[in-house]
């Protein structure tokens, strides 16, 4: 069709002579920046459907952390999320062979990892084992969720780093903030994520804020990840130009 850019970037941004009178290719790029921006979306919105959800269907106080709400009513949010997510970062790319594409293959893999091998139980709580947990042992599986975040958030912070690379590099175009501004913002939302990353170890090695330091810092990376992701996506004169 003509629109992939031999640079990595994805489907090539369509001209304004041919947005004017879309055609395949055109609506195909559309699609794809719909999808970025989507993906964006639920990273943005997950942390806090999942607490303010929880507050409102049991009260009580906010959980240790994102994944502790795979044991409340929110299992199904929290672990579809995730899933739409992994899966999304494993196929977008997936005829590009690139740094591009394996980065997002094995943040998709982490992600669906975090899905689906939950997090031990929260301290004195009676709720029963996972058949998965019953079989591997809780721990085990803790081990494999815990590694698959720390995968998929690393994955995610290097994804965003590049993003802002590449923006950078971008010719700058009427109607659009600079190449320069995207720069700063997409290197911005990698710093978030990396200073996350930071936080957790620092306060899980220190032993300090142990009630929400884990929330605090998974919430921070994945609204850097959503805020990344949705701005890249986010092209409107791509999307709904009608001239």
């Amino acid at each position: 069709m003509g629109y992939l850019d031999p640079q990595t970037e994805g489907p090539r941004r369509p001209s304004p002579e041919r947005l004017a009178a879309p055609d395949a290719g055109v609506l195909y790029v559309r699609s794809f920046l719909l999808m970025r921006a989507v993906i964006g979306f639920i990273g943005l919105a997950l942390p806090v459907a999942l607490v303010l959800g929880d507050l409102a269907l049991e009260g009580g106080r906010p959980r240790a952390s994102l994944s502790e709400y795979f044991y409340t009513g929110l299992r199904d949010v929290f672990v579809g999320a995730l899933c739409v997510t992994g899966l999304f970062l494993v196929t977008y790319k997936a005829f590009e062979h690139n740094l591009d594409n394996l980065l997002s293959n094995i943040a998709g893999v982490a992600a669906l990892g975090v899905a689906l091998f939950s997090t031990d139980r929260p301290r004195h709580s009676t709720i029963a084992l996972t058949p998965l947990q019953e079989r591997m042992g809780e721990m085990p599986v803790a081990v494999v969720h815990y590694t698959c975040a720390a995968v998929f958030i690393v994955c995610l912070g290097i994804i965003s780093l590049y993003f802002g690379i590449r923006e950078g590099n971008r010719t700058e175009l009427p109607g659009r903030r600079s190449p320069a501004f995207w720069r700063r913002f997409h290197f911005t939302c990698a710093a978030v994520i990396g200073v996350a990353v930071v936080f957790i170890a620092v306060t899980e090695i220190g032993g300090w804020l142990q009630d929400y330091a884990l929330l605090v810092g998974e919430a921070l990376a994945i609204l850097g990840f959503g805020a990344s992701w949705l701005m890249k996506g986010l092209e409107l004169r791509v999307l709904f130009s009608t001239k």
